[in-house]
């Protein structure tokens, strides 16, 4: 297995959550309001100087369904363009 942490920003949850029902990643925890900078997506600190917010998303997947995940990800970055969405893949040595 592998977690794989999604951040994005905030205003595209309903597609970050239709591309997790598309690769039937149907675990996960989720956190909202999550305030932070990108290269290149800028600040988003939930403030007047810099509005905004986002959200990340942390599941435990199997290896089968890693590639598709990431495609669906990859097709969301270039859909959306500067609205922000990265996946961070590493290995999960337990679940307990």
């Amino acid at each position: 297995m592998k977690m794989v942490m999604i951040s994005y920003n905030s205003a595209i949850d309903s597609e970050v959550m239709d591309a997790l029902r598309k690769c039937n990643i149907e675990n996960y925890t989720k956190w909202n309001q999550v305030l932070g900078k990108g290269k290149t997506s800028g600040c988003h600190l939930s403030s007047d100087i810099w509005p905004g917010e986002n959200s990340v998303i942390f599941t435990a997947a199997e290896e089968g369904k890693i590639g598709d995940l990431l495609s669906c990800i990859k097709e969301l970055r270039v859909k959306l363009g500067k609205e922000g969405v990265k996946a961070f893949v590493w290995p999960l040595a337990e679940v307990t």
